[in-house]
């Protein structure tokens, strides 16, 4: 180093990791696109061709899936405080953004949680509503991903590795659901837990432990526990979640039209919930790449042409995640620093 250089300014660990991971993301990309260039020009030209009425019926079907989401929402916390459909959506959208940027499924329940806290909804509704919805989800998934499986067994397309896949997604799903309501049943036991938790938590982030506030906590959680379960108030969130997976479906199967090869709900179904419950527990963001090449996998076996299959999964793709994730970064300030009613008082 001269007299009259400058210093040279190592990059940060965080630029580190994003560089690799692009790098990464990069290497895979020239990896599995440059032997198929062919099929991705055929590809090229079938997206040229799509019908834009189809296409804006698909963009409406996924708009409908977030107000389904939102309905889910706000039935889970509709005693605690209601609020619109819509706004249950914005929130749905940035809490996923959060998550698929890096939180995972703790940052989509915990900013959930905090955003509903801040609407005036006590901490066990709030609680409900961070985590209810991301399972019941995830279960309608399961259930979509089982027909799905069930259909690719009688068409003779099945697999062994897609089984053993299947079955490691579900058992994860049915230990989070099985944990869910194990503390909700054994009650007595659920409080000395929340206690040592958030006692660890204090610890952790060196700070007092409030053992009052956790046990206000946990017993507005069992409040809102019994309003949503044994008085019937489960109806309203199963219905979100099964109009969030319909919609979401819909989408899929205006763009098969658009391109001119319309399918079977037997197909649709096949070719959707294994991919989408695949792509819920992979580390990747948004279960990036896993995803698309299953779903396009799939299809293509199911009789869909490649080139079609690609395009479809691709613009299906566009519409369900990028542009939500692209929409959520830009909602997360406004659900941020927007004042709300403040929080009842405990």
């Amino acid at each position: 180093m001269t007299a009259n250089s400058e210093p040279v300014s190592l990059p940060t660990r965080t630029k580190v990791r994003r560089y690799l991971f692009l790098l990464i993301v990069l290497g895979l990309s020239v990896y599995f696109l440059l032997p198929r260039f062919t099929q991705i020009q055929h590809a090229l030209e079938v997206a040229s061709t799509l019908k834009m009425p189809f296409v804006i019926l698909a963009l409406g079907a996924q708009v409908l899936s977030y107000l389904g989401s939102g309905y889910l929402l706000r039935a889970v916390v509709r005693l605690a405080k209601p609020f619109s459909i819509v706004e249950g959506a914005l929130l749905t959208a940035g809490a996923n953004t959060v998550g698929t940027l890096g939180g995972g499924v703790l940052g989509t329940a915990g900013m959930t949680y905090l955003w509903l806290r801040q609407r005036g909804v006590h901490a066990g509704a709030a609680g409900l509503g961070g985590w209810i919805p991301i399972f019941l989800n995830d279960a309608t998934l399961s259930i979509v991903s089982l027909l799905g499986l069930l259909t690719l067994i009688a068409l003779n397309k099945f697999s062994s590795l897609l089984a053993v896949a299947l079955v490691i997604a579900v058992l994860i799903l049915a230990v989070g659901m099985g944990t869910l309501l194990w503390s909700l049943t054994h009650r007595e036991k659920l409080l000395p837990l929340a206690m040592a938790i958030t006692n660890f938590m204090a610890r952790f982030r060196r700070k007092s432990h409030d053992p009052q506030g956790t046990e206000v906590a946990v017993g507005r959680l069992l409040k809102a526990w019994d309003a949503l379960v044994l008085k019937g108030g489960w109806r309203g969130p199963a219905a979100g979640a099964a109009l969030n997976t319909g919609f979401d479906m819909l989408t899929l199967a205006f763009l098969f039209l658009s391109a001119g090869h319309g399918v079977s709900l037997l197909v649709l179904v096949a070719g959707y919930g294994v991919p989408q419950l695949l792509g819920k527990l992979t580390v990747i963001l948004g279960g990036i790449g896993v995803v698309e090449t299953t779903m396009v996998g799939l299809y293509s076996i199911l009789g869909v042409p490649t080139a079609i299959a690609v395009v479809v999964v691709l613009v299906y793709r566009l519409i369900s995640f990028w542009l939500p994730t692209l929409a959520g970064i830009a909602l997360v300030p406004y659900l941020e620093h927007k004042k709300y009613t403040a929080l009842p008082a405990d």
